[in-house]
Formats: structure tokens, C-alpha cells, sequence
């Protein structure tokens, strides 16, 4: 199965995280389809999903995790107050 998930970056401390698509038997910081974007829990809920590519891949059948989801609304609502 195919999911949209987080894939961890940064120091010890310090995560930064990839939004990506990856096979969900894959390891959580191993091989990647593609990027979608960042997730930096540390600066004030600092973000950046690419809304395109991310609907193209829920279209195709990827299941995001609950955090994912989480960010998707979050950037939703970002987009409707420019």
C-alpha cells in the first residue's frame, strides 16, 4: 500500500520532516517515491504541501497518516486566508 507520510530529518532534538509518498513497507527513512513537501514542528508550525501533487496521489489511491491529514487541513486553511 501506497502512503503519504513523514520522513525525519534534522538533529537529535531538532526534527525536520519530508512530507513524501513512500511504500508502506519500506522503512520510515529509507527509499521515497516523491517529495511533497516539509514539516518543521519546531518554528511555530512551519509548512509547505504542494496541494497539486498531494491530490494527484489520494486520486491514485495513497493513504495519508493522521498527521499528514493534519498538515493537509492546516495548509488548506492557509491557502483560503491569501
Amino acid at each position: 500500500m501506497v502512503r503519504i507520510r513523514l520522513q525525519r530529518f534534522g538533529k537529535k532534538g531538532e526534527p525536520i520532516y519530508r512530507i513524501v509518498v513512500a511504500d508502506s513497507r519500506w522503512k520510515r527513512d529509507g527509499k521515497v517515491i516523491e517529495i511533497l513537501g516539509y514539516y518543521n514542528p519546531k518554528r511555530d508550525w512551519d509548512f509547505k504541501l504542494d496541494l497539486e501533487k498531494y491530490n494527484d496521489w489520494i486520486k491514485k489511491g495513497a493513504q495519508p497518516t493522521p498527521r499528514v491529514k493534519s498538515i493537509f487541513k492546516l495548509q488548506m486553511k492557509k491557502e483560503v486566508q491569501k
